[in-house]
């Protein structure tokens, strides 16, 4: 066969081929592949690992410097017009997956700013065979997913044995330009990070006379989470340390050791576990702190067990904890104080009611009763500090997945009874909040509050009922620049004396993130305390500069 011949039939052959694509409308081929680290989507708004998100606000309201959405679409190519005579699955409906299908069609767009989406899934329309809508639940149709659908390891999965303490609520008020990628261990993923920097103090004490130093801290931490389609499992350790220039004795050593663990026992039922250590060196301002001699070490061993089944509508959450305090000696030239008497162990059963209005929004109930033990009588009234209390609260929640508002808050009544009937009982209302809202894609806004009673070794006092109220505001000056600020008042008062304590803390702080690894921060801190005891009222500033280093 010669040259010429054989040209002829390639080129024959390829026009064939270009007729029979443009007779049935075949699009061209583009090449298939997962996203890499390097390549996945940055900032909060991103709902999960490989899927894009839609902006919650107009592209043209953005800052100058964020860059808008590209279009994943080539404009240049034919549009499929569709003239709406056949009948199809409505929008947020989806068909069934069939063995052979090679893709899973795509999910509903997210819904932008002022739509509400109230209603009851839609019905198939007239004419689409309902046998071939896939009717479960979003969240069953993720499970099966391949990868699992919406998993991110930042969005904590292991949070409901501590509901006031929900991480998920903070993460989309911390309002990062960048999410850290961590390091893949095996079916785990690793998070490391590193803080270091330097602090001034012109009130290190916390007292009437002031005096001032400086130090230098190091904060290293990691988590390493699983990356399972079913259960869970979290490690995570923290340590602090701080060397003072001139008084050794406010130096800081110490560490926080947790594991967290989820059982998926069926697709409506979950049992939860935590446990964890933590030795830190007691604050100044604390309650029954000493003003003297070396910080108190206080080792605190924590275990919690919480099991929860949703039914419909309503989930039902049984837990429980176990909480165990032990303050170590103080050391004031060379006395020897023990504090043993302050030492706690703490029993907590609640239960936990919860009905859901929608997925962002829903009411609960809480009933807890706590028993408290004593190791012995405190040093200063030779009175055991053994109690027994109940908590009951009421409130509003918004779930812990929304991309506008995220956490709850709640209103209730406590009471605490010692059994030595020398002390009175310490009861008050329960405020609580947790609770934070994504203004736009450049403003959050974090509301904290949380009360309770809790244990003093004063002379004559059975206890001490506790508020602390705060809020605090993130915004993004650029997309890499992002300040904030802060106001947070705590009211203490004692039961049975006649003391009150008042604080009000300030704050300013901002963050320049260098890149996704690197982010450089200070922050600044005004206390006013005041207090009916003589003697005891203060001001305080402290300034912190450093670098956080993390993957």
């Amino acid at each position: 066969m010669t040259f010429a011949r054989r040209s002829g039939l390639v080129v024959m052959g390829f026009s064939a081929s270009a007729i029979a694509m443009a007779a049935f409308g075949l699009p061209p081929a583009h090449a298939q592949g997962q996203p890499s680290a390097t390549s996945r989507p940055q900032g909060p708004s991103v709902p999960s690992r490989g899927q894009r998100a839609e902006p919650l606000v107009d592209e043209s309201n953005a800052a100058p410097d964020i860059a808008g959405v590209i279009p994943s679409d080539d404009p240049s190519q034919d549009q499929f017009q569709d003239d709406g005579d056949e009948p199809r699955p409505r929008i947020g409906q989806r068909t069934i997956i069939l063995d052979g299908d090679l893709t899973v069609p795509g999910e509903p767009p997210v819904l932008r700013d002022g739509i509400v989406d109230v209603g009851e899934p839609e019905a198939p329309q007239d004419g689409v065979d309902p046998n071939n809508i896939d009717t479960r639940p979003p969240e069953d149709i993720a499970i099966f997913e391949n990868p699992p659908a919406g998993f991110d390891p930042l969005l904590f999965q292991i949070e409901e044995t501590e509901p006031l303490d929900d991480r998920r609520t903070r993460r989309l008020f911390t309002l990062e330009p960048f999410d850290p990628i961590g390091i893949p261990v095996g079916s785990f993923v690793l998070f490391p990070e590193l803080e270091f920097g330097a602090s001034a103090f012109n009130n290190l004490f916390r007292s009437p006379a002031a005096r001032s130093d400086t130090s230098f801290d190091v904060r290293p931490s990691a988590r390493l989470v699983s990356n399972w389609r079913a259960h869970a499992l979290e490690f995570r350790t923290t340590g602090t340390l701080s060397y003072f220039t001139e008084f050794d004795s406010e130096n800081e050593s110490g560490y926080l050791a947790e594991a967290r663990g989820r059982i998926d026992v069926t697709r409506r039922t979950n049992l939860q576990a935590t446990a964890s250590r933590e030795l830190t060196q007691e604050s100044r301002s604390a309650i029954d702190a000493s003003t003297v001699g070396d910080r108190v070490d206080v080792i605190t061993d924590r275990a919690t067990l919480a099991l929860q089944h949703r039914f419909n509508r309503l989930t039902l959450q049984l837990r429980g904890s176990v909480t165990d305090q032990q303050f170590g000696n103080t050391s004031t030239g060379n006395v020897t104080s023990q504090n043993d008497d302050r030492d706690l162990k703490t029993y907590e059963e609640a239960i936990r009611a919860t009905w859901e209005l929608k997925p962002t929004l829903f009411l609960f109930s809480e009933l807890a009763i706590n028993q408290r033990e004593s190791e012995r009588a405190a040093q200063s009234d030779n009175i055991r500090r053994d109690s027994k209390g109940e908590r009951y609260r009421a409130g509003l929640g918004f779930g812990n997945t929304g991309q506008i508002l995220r956490g709850e808050i709640s209103l209730g009544y406590g009471v605490q009874r010692p059994d030595d009937p020398r002390l009175s009982n310490i009861s008050g209302i329960l405020i609580d909040s947790n609770l934070a809202w994504r203004l736009s894609e450049l403003t959050s806004v974090l509301f904290s509050a949380s009360s309770d009673v809790v244990e003093t070794t004063t002379a004559g006092a059975g206890g001490v009922l506790t508020h602390q109220v705060g809020v605090e505001a993130r915004h993004a000056f650029r997309r890499q620049l992002i300040g904030s600020a802060g106001l947070n008042y705590t009211l203490q008062d004692f039961a049975g004396v006649e003391i009150i304590e008042t604080e009000w803390r300030a704050t300013l702080g901002v963050e320049y993130f260098l890149n996704r690894e690197a982010v450089l921060f200070g922050r600044f801190a005004h206390t006013i305390f005041n207090s009916t005891e003589p003697n005891t009222d203060y001001t305080s500033d402290e300034i912190r500069l450093g670098l956080r280093l993390r993957r």
